[in-house]
């Protein structure tokens, strides 16, 4: 189990600028089984030290009051999209830290690369500046729970320099999962046992606290004094252990997009205003919640911009799987998304990383495959991330946008015709709903697969018809018949109503027949008596004797 723990611990220190997991971390995670993304919550202040670091040969032209008006940016960036339940809590040090060499010592590429930071020489980095603060400071480091360094100089993922220092973020989150395991004090003195520095990881990440127990720093984010803001935000989502959601080569950089623009941890810092984190990160910090699927029925979730719960649901598929859904539209933080809808993620929660040609820890299913045709005119890296602009589910006509931020693509038209899927597990989800006003999405989930079309039937298909006369003498409503359908568990009964007036009365010779007969009767007798013969007068009575 030793070696085992160590081969975790060798993989950790590869990733320390921000590179992947390489492929020997397929054997660390088949040998030691950790559920990278489970949720683990970041709420309330958020204890922050910012250390203003420069160079032999580089100084720092960032004021302290430059440096604090980017952190304040951040923090009102994660305070508005944890809905006030998280913010930042910071300490600015204010005195600079030179460091005492040069910038390529620290930034230059290992031996034989083209491009990204040494490892060792960037623990150094991290390492010397943490060892000044504790020694100059007089404060107790324990106090803090994420480290932003902003040091003087350039970014190399945007100035393409190779002696720059490339932003990333140094994460203890392996060290906090390992340690639930087999203690801190174990994983103290096994990186202590592995040399210099696996050394200045305990020494940068692991901290005594004054009464004897270990404090972890949740985070080291370097960044740039040329950085935007929005590269602050993405490296501190980092520091509450929120990984990223593009796709990397195997040589550990970016070989394109996965999510796009839809979360801060892909693309979405690009755009502006900066995008926010995705739901599903949310669901990991325990700002959002979401409803797990069980049975059959239509869920309501609302949009990411509003504090309305819940906002996420997830299907189950198996013990490492499941997928989740939220909603977006572009309001507040997510302005300059593209399109309202909801999106449909795929999760594999025992990956940490995107890594092609080998199961991903994110995948975004696209309603739109294949569209915008625009995109076929890019560059093959930039192909996924234009043609995920439209993956929303969602009953949509057509909506048109201009994005810079795609080179020659500059505009596009998106038709979003799909509302339904069915995944490769067999599950049916189809956005029955979409209120972009009021920020409400209604999605019907089905385990069973599409269910079948509804068809009208008679409640009681045996039943006897009788037939009854009715003398109408006004208007009247009659239910004429009644049909039941279902849904999963969801059984709708439909009556179909009818209003009926008597219907305007047709005259015939048939209603003049009995006028008819009587008027003739009455003249044949008129007749009969002005023309009939007179009867001669009957013979006088005889005469009676006269006795």
């Amino acid at each position: 189990m030793y070696h085992k723990i160590v081969t975790v611990i060798f993989i950790f220190l590869l990733t320390l600028s921000s590179l992947s997991i390489l492929s020997v971390g397929d054997a660390q995670e088949e040998e030691i089984k950790i559920e990278w993304n489970r949720p683990i919550h970041f709420l309330g202040p958020q204890k922050t030290l910012v250390l203003m670091v420069e160079f032999s040969d580089v100084r720092i032209r960032a004021s302290i009051q430059k440096v604090e008006e980017i952190v304040n940016i951040v923090n009102r960036f994660i305070k508005s999209s944890s809905y006030g339940k998280t913010w930042l809590d910071y300490y600015i040090y204010p005195k600079v830290i030179t460091l005492p060499k040069n910038m390529a010592y620290y930034g230059g590429p290992s031996p034989g690369a083209q491009r990204g930071d040494d490892n060792a020489r960037s623990l150094e980095f991290k390492y010397l500046a943490i060892k000044f603060f504790k020694e100059k400071s007089g404060k107790d480091i324990t106090e803090f729970k994420h480290i932003i360094i902003v040091h003087a100089g350039g970014d190399e993922a945007t100035s393409g320099s190779p002696n720059d220092i490339w932003s990333h973020c140094m994460m203890s989150k392996p060290l906090y999962l390992l340690g639930e395991m087999y203690g801190l004090d174990t994983i103290y003195e096994m990186l202590k046992r592995q040399g210099p520095e696996y050394q200045m990881i305990a020494d940068i990440l692991m901290h005594k606290k004054p009464d004897g127990g270990w404090h972890l720093i949740a985070g080291v984010e370097t960044v740039a004094e040329e950085d935007v803001p929005s590269v602050m935000m993405h490296e501190f989502t980092h520091s509450m252990w929120i990984y990223d959601h593009y796709v990397y080569s195997k040589d550990g950089y970016s070989a394109g997009s996965e999510v796009g623009v839809w979360t801060n941890m892909d693309s979405g810092p690009f755009l502006d205003p900066p995008v926010d984190i995705d739901g599903w990160s949310k669901y990991l910090l325990g700002w959002i919640e979401a409803v797990e699927v069980k049975e059959d029925g239509e869920y309501i979730i609302h949009t990411l911009d509003k504090p309305d719960e819940p906002h996420g649901i997830i299907i189950p598929i198996n013990e490492e799987e499941y997928y989740f859904i939220h909603a977006r539209r572009p309001v507040g933080q997510d302005a300059a998304l593209p399109s309202p809808g909801v999106l449909l993620f795929k999760i594999n929660k025992y990956r940490s990383r995107n890594v092609e040609g080998e199961p991903y820890m994110v995948s975004l299913l696209d309603a739109n495959l294949g569209t915008p045709p625009e995109c076929k005119t890019l560059d093959k890296r930039y192909i996924r991330l234009c043609e995920t602009l439209d993956a929303p589910y969602y009953d949509y006509n057509h909506y048109r946008g201009q994005w810079s931020g795609l080179g020659r693509l500059g505009s596009y038209a998106i038709n979003l015709l799909t509302e339904e899927v069915t995944t490769e597990e067999g599950y049916y989800i189809k956005v029955t709903e979409f209120d972009g006003s009021k920020g409400i999405a209604k999605v019907y989930i089905s385990l069973e697969g599409e269910p079948a079309e509804e068809t009208e039937e008679d409640t009681e298909p045996d039943k006897e018809v009788t037939i009854i006369t009715r003398t109408l003498t006004g208007t009247y409503t009659e239910t004429i018949y009644t049909t039941v359908t279902t849904h999963g568990t969801v059984t709708k009964s439909i009556i179909v109503t009818v209003t009926v007036a008597p219907p305007p009365r047709i005259e015939s010779f048939t209603d003049y027949l009995s006028i008819i007969i009587i008027l003739a009767a009455v003249i044949i007798v008129f007749v009969m008596i002005i023309f009939r013969k007179k009867a001669p007068l009957p013979p006088p009575p005889p005469q009676y004797p006269p006795w």
